[in-house]
């Protein structure tokens, strides 16, 4: 494997008894990228987030402005757990990081790959 890349068979998804605490803890940042709690699962101070907007159509729900209907992954660098979901995109989601839409899967490993590119 060459420097800088990941092992795919590496990620897995939260375990079901961090589950509950890792959303709560993805619900509650509005940072970017980088997220500054620790991770549920871990411990690690290495969480991240990062949202592909599918769609625009700016609505407010849920007591929250959103932007459009999308994908998010949430993703620990240290343990490698994951979270992929598709949802609503929040309207103060900007983290100017490039991934080619092609290039997307379930796992974080194209978006991580990026990251640390960048």
């Amino acid at each position: 494997m060459a420097s800088g890349e990941i092992d795919a068979g590496r990620w897995r998804s939260v375990p079901d008894e961090n589950l509950s605490e890792w959303r709560a803890v993805f619900d509650r940042s509005m940072e970017g990228l980088d997220v500054s709690e620790a991770c549920p699962v871990c411990g690690s101070q290495s969480l991240h987030k990062w949202f592909n907007l599918h769609r625009i159509r700016a609505t407010v729900e849920f007591g929250r402005s959103w932007v459009g209907s999308g994908s998010q992954w949430q993703w620990c660098t240290n343990c490698r757990s994951y979270e992929h979901s598709s949802g609503l995109v929040p309207d103060w989601w900007n983290s100017g990081l490039a991934v080619a839409e092609a290039d997307l899967r379930a796992d974080p490993e194209p978006i991580e790959l990026a990251r640390l590119k960048s």
